[in-house]
C-alpha cells in the first residue's frame, strides 16, 4: 500500500493533564482517531516525535495510543517505513441478504470468482443441514467474494443437486445466487440460522484472500430455509477479520420468550477443562480395558492407575497446544477427543485420541466427537487430517474408514505400547461418506504421545 499524503494534525486539542478524565494515552488516541477519520487508506501518519511535540506528551504515551489504534486496525505499521492509515472495515448487518445485495447497499462494487463446482454425496453433516440422506447428491460451490476488486471472503455453498439441477450453468462469476433461486426456481428465502466463529488462515485460504497465514478470520456457517420451511442452502464462509465486521441489534428476551433450557438428556460437546480430568481418566481406562485386550500387552492395561492417568490428562488439557473436546450427558463424560496440528506435517491436522466409554458405545458419541474434530481442523474441507490406529483394532479402523480415513502406508511399533500401529489420512475434499451410518461404531484408538 502506497502512502498518498500525510495526516495533518491541527493545534493540540488535549485538555491539561489535571483535567483529563481518563488515561492520557486515551486522549491522544481519541484525537488521532478524529484526525484520520475519512482519510484515504495508506495515508502516512506523523512520526512519534512529531506527535510528542504536537500533543506535549511522552513517547511512551504516543506509543500506547498508536498501539491501541493498531489493535483496533485503524492504522498499520511497516518496518522502516512508518505508520499508515488502514482501510476501513466493511460493516454489514446480520441480515438474510446475498453478498451482491449487501455490497451494493453500502456503495461497494461486488464481484465473485467461481473456484470450484462439483456434485458430491452429502455426508452426515451437510445432509442433516439440508434434510437429506448422507448418500444424496449435493452441489458444492466454492466462490471467492470480492469488494471493489479486493478478496474478502471464501464461500463454500451446498445445495440439493436434484432440486436445483442446472443452476451451475447460470451461476456466472457475478450472478446473485438468491436472484437465481427466485427467478429460475421460484424459491424465496425466509429465515436462516447462523453461527460465527474465529479461525485462522491456513496456506490455501491465505493465498486466496491475499493475507498472511495465521491471520484471524471469521467463519460464518448458515442454514437457510425458504418460505415453506424447507432447508434450501447450507454455506460456510471465511471472512478476513481485518476487512470485515458484522453488526446486529439485540433485545433482552421477555420472560415468556426466553430460550428453553436444553433437555437434561441432551448430548453436549464442549471444550474440556482441567477439572474434567477425573472423568476423562475414567473413560480412558474403561476404553482401554474394553477394546485393547489382545491388542496390546495386558500388563500395560493392568498398570493403568486412575490418579496417574487423571494427572496426566489434567496436564494435557492445561498445558499443550492440542485441543480437547468432550461429550457429556447429564454431567457425565461419555467420551473425549484431542486434536491439533500434525507435528511431522504442520500443514495437516491430526487427531491424537478419541475414546468413548463402553457404556455409551453405539450411541453416536464417537461420531459426534470425530465430526467436531474434523470441523475444527478442516472447516473448509481443504486440509488433510492424519491419525494413528492399532492395526489389530478392526472396529476402530472400520469407524475411521467410514469417515473417509484411508491407510497412507505409515507403520510403526511404539515401544510404549508394543503393538503395531498404522497411519490413516483423510484427504481434503474427499468424495464419499464422511461419517458412519446411524449405527456408527464408537471405538477408541491409541493416542500418539503429545
Amino acid at each position: 500500500m502506497t502512502a498518498v499524503e500525510s495526516v495533518v494534525i491541527d493545534k493540540p486539542t488535549l485538555l491539561p493533564e489535571t483535567t483529563l478524565s481518563g488515561p492520557k494515552y486515551q486522549s491522544v488516541h481519541d484525537a488521532l482517531l478524529l484526525a484520520i477519520e475519512g482519510l484515504p487508506a495508506g495515508t502516512a501518519m506523523p512520526t512519534e516525535r512529531e506527535l510528542c511535540t504536537t500533543y506535549g506528551v511522552s513517547r511512551a504515551t504516543v506509543r500506547q495510543a498508536l498501539g491501541q489504534l493498531e489493535i483496533e486496525q485503524r492504522i498499520f505499521r511497516r518496518q522502516g517505513k512508518g505508520t499508515f492509515v488502514a482501510r476501513p472495515k466493511i460493516e454489514q448487518r446480520l441480515e438474510l441478504m446475498s453478498h451482491t445485495e449487501g455490497m451494493k447497499e453500502r456503495g461497494i462494487s461486488p464481484s465473485s470468482r467461481l473456484i470450484d463446482v462439483r456434485r458430491i454425496p452429502a455426508g452426515l453433516d451437510v445432509g442433516v443441514q439440508l434434510g437429506l440422506s448422507s448418500k444424496s447428491e449435493v452441489l458444492r460451490i466454492e466462490r471467492l467474494r470480492l469488494a471493489d476488486g479486493d478478496p474478502i471472503a471464501i464461500e463454500v455453498l451446498y445445495l440439493n443437486a436434484d432440486r436445483f439441477d442446472g443452476i451451475t450453468a447460470a451461476l456466472s462469476d457475478n450472478a446473485s445466487l438468491y436472484q437465481l433461486l427466485a427467478s429460475n426456481y421460484g424459491v424465496e428465502l425466509a429465515s436462516a440460522e447462523e453461527t460465527i466463529e474465529a479461525v485462522i488462515a491456513e496456506g490455501r485460504e491465505a493465498g486466496l484472500l491475499k493475507c498472511q497465514p495465521g491471520m484471524p478470520l471469521l467463519m460464518l456457517s448458515r442454514r437457510t430455509l425458504d418460505t415453506s420451511g424447507q432447508p434450501t442452502e447450507f454455506v460456510r464462509s471465511l471472512y478476513r477479520g481485518d476487512r470485515y465486521r458484522f453488526q446486529t441489534g439485540l433485545q433482552r428476551p421477555r420472560p415468556w420468550e426466553a430460550t428453553p433450557i436444553p433437555a437434561s438428556n441432551e448430548l453436549i460437546v464442549r471444550i474440556a477443562r482441567p477439572d474434567d480430568a477425573d472423568q476423562l481418566a475414567t473413560v480412558f481406562i474403561e476404553a482401554w480395558r474394553d477394546a485393547y485386550r489382545g491388542v496390546v500387552d495386558d500388563t500395560i492395561i493392568d498398570a493403568l492407575h486412575h490418579p496417574d492417568v487423571s494427572g496426566w490428562l489434567r496436564n494435557l488439557v492445561s498445558n499443550t497446544a492440542a485441543r480437547t473436546f468432550l461429550a457429556e450427558k447429564n454431567g457425565e463424560v461419555l467420551g473425549f477427543t484431542r486434536f491439533g496440528d500434525d507435528a511431522q506435517q504442520p500443514a495437516h491436522g491430526h487427531v491424537f485420541a478419541l475414546y468413548v466409554s463402553p457404556a455409551a458405545s453405539r450411541q453416536g458419541v464417537g461420531r459426534r466427537l470425530l465430526e467436531r474434530a474434523i470441523d475444527e481442523l478442516d472447516p473448509m474441507s481443504t486440509r488433510a487430517i492424519t491419525l494413528w490406529v492399532f492395526e489389530a483394532n478392526t472396529r476402530a479402523r472400520n469407524f475411521y474408514e467410514a469417515a473417509g480415513f484411508e491407510p497412507d502406508g505409515g507403520a510403526r511399533v511404539e515401544e510404549l505400547y508394543r503393538a503395531q500401529e498404522i497411519s490413516l489420512t483423510r484427504r481434503p475434499r474427499r468424495v464419499g461418506r464422511r461419517f458412519a451410518p446411524d449405527d456408527a461404531l464408537d471405538s477408541p484408538f491409541a493416542p500418539t504421545r503429545s
